[in-house]
Parts: C-alpha cells; sequence; structure tokens
C-alpha cells in the first residue's frame, strides 16, 4: 500500500521565482489498486510521480511504501521497490546496450551486485519467454542493441522490464504520450494486461480524459498540486468526459481555463 502524507515540494524556492509544485497532498494507493491520474500542465502530476520515485526531494511530507518509510531513501534504493516507465520511450532502455543486457539490469534492480558470469543460459530462456508475451518478434533479437527499436518497441520493452521483478508499485508517467494512436493503444493493452495478470499496485499519469475513464479503477484529478477530485471505481464508470469537465470546475469554479484541448481530444 502507498500512502503519501502532508507533501510538499517547491522549486526555487526563496526566490522571486518559487514554484508550489504539491501543496500537502495526501494520497492512498491501496494494494491491486490502479489509480489514473489526470490535470492541467502545472498541475504537479509528474511531481508526485518523481518524489515517490526518488527523483525528486519532498520539502515536506511524508512517502510510506508497504509499511515501510520511504522519504529518506535515495532513488536506486526505492527502485528495488517501484517500478517506473516514463513518457520518453528513450529514457528507459539503453540505446547501446543489447535487448538481453538491458533485461539484465532490470533483473538486477534493487539486489547486491557480485562477480558472476554476465548473463545465464536460465536467464536467456526467460527473457525470451517473457518478450515472446510482447507478440512483437522481440525474443528473437535479444542480441540486437535497443537503439534499433522503434519507439512503440522501446517502451512495450521498458514496461516489461519494469514489472519482470515483480514491484510493489508501478508508476507510469504519461507512458503512451509520445507514442501515435495505434502503438499508443498497443503499449496501454500490454500495460493492463501486465498489472492484471501480476495483481499491481500502479499508478497512471495522462492528459487524456478519455483515457483516464477507460483505464484502473479509481480516477483522480490534480490541480495547483492538490488533489481536486477523487472518484471511485463505481463512480467513474458513470462518468463521460463532459462531467469531468463539470465536475472539475464546480470544484474550481475561479479556474474555468484549466481543462485544456489536449486533456479532451488527445
Amino acid at each position: 500500500m502507498l500512502k503519501v502524507r502532508g507533501l510538499s515540494k517547491y522549486f526555487a524556492r526563496g526566490t522571486a521565482n518559487e514554484l508550489r509544485a504539491l501543496c500537502r497532498l495526501d494520497l492512498d494507493v491501496r494494494p491491486g489498486e490502479f489509480v489514473s491520474v489526470i490535470g492541467s500542465n502545472g498541475a504537479g502530476k509528474s511531481t508526485l510521480l518523481a518524489c515517490i520515485a526518488g527523483a525528486a526531494i519532498p520539502d515536506e511530507g511524508r512517502i510510506v511504501l508497504d509499511g515501510t518509510d520511504i522519504t529518506g531513501w535515495p532513488e536506486h534504493r526505492r527502485a528495488g521497490r517501484i517500478g517506473r516507465v516514463f513518457q520518453d520511450p528513450l529514457l528507459g532502455t539503453c540505446a547501446s546496450m543489447t535487448i538481453e543486457e538491458n533485461m539484465a539490469l532490470a533483473q538486477r534492480r534493487g539486489r547486491r551486485r557480485t562477480l558472476r558470469a554476465g548473463i545465464t543460459r536460465a536467464e536467456r530462456a526467460r527473457f525470451r519467454e517473457a518478450l515472446g508475451s510482447l507478440d512483437l518478434g522481440l525474443d528473437r533479437r535479444l542480441g540486437e542493441p535497443c537503439g534499433f527499436l522503434s519507439g512503440g518497441q522501446r517502451q512495450s520493452l521498458t514496461l516489461l522490464m519494469a514489472t519482470l521483478v515483480r514491484p510493489s508499485l508501478l508508476l507510469l508517467d504519461e507512458h503512451t504520450a509520445a507514442l501515435d494512436p495505434r502503438t499508443a493503444g498497443l503499449v496501454m493493452r500490454l500495460t493492463c494486461d501486465v498489472i492484471e495478470r501480476d495483481r499491481l499496485t500502479a499508478v497512471m499519469i495522462t492528459h487524456n480524459m478519455q483515457q483516464a475513464l477507460s483505464y484502473g479503477q479509481r480516477l483522480i484529478m490534480m490541480h495547483r498540486g492538490e488533489v481536486c477530485l477523487d472518484f471511485s471505481a463505481e463512480e467513474k464508470s458513470r462518468l463521460t468526459v463532459q462531467d469531468l469537465i463539470y465536475h472539475f470546475h464546480a470544484a474550481n469554479p475561479a479556474v474555468q481555463g484549466a481543462v485544456s484541448d489536449r486533456m479532451i481530444l488527445s
């Protein structure tokens, strides 16, 4: 279970350019829950995920994962428990390393390293089996550098690597935003299959309201570093995009222009 309590994050604090990205934010994500998070640019969505993953250090608050306070943990230590897929397909893999070398690093994430054989025959067989589940032909290209793959193939591989060792939490930071619609649909189907198969706890950021309504058991909307709307699975199942816009404006009457065309049409 993920518990976030009183999380605040400032950028350029104490200067004329001070920006408050998160404001005393509280959030609970139950085990096995798939939560979609939506909000306009600057709402604090990516900052929230960065703080949970350890890529950003909050100024205030606590982050507790499965009963352990990880607020002070460095990013590399959290990586043993948290899988992450980025918006940019190029960030999740090393282009100059082969597919099997990238997967070997993912399998050893969070573990102590020792002097031993690079990739064993058993590991290679496991990688081939896991890649075969993607149905992209990557199981026949284990020795090929990741730089030769398309964006959709690399993002699918990143998703597989993030869940190769079952994480306590999977973070998806607009992981289909940089892909064409067909490839984005493929990656989302793979995402749902992996989450359902392994019963993962997942938090997915998206700008797309329709995507937020279609995926996940719960929907959260953020604005100015706070959670302004939180819909349960039952409530979400009855919502349309227009309903979501109405609820957002009702909760934030002073910000009628905060819902962008990208959130509605992308």
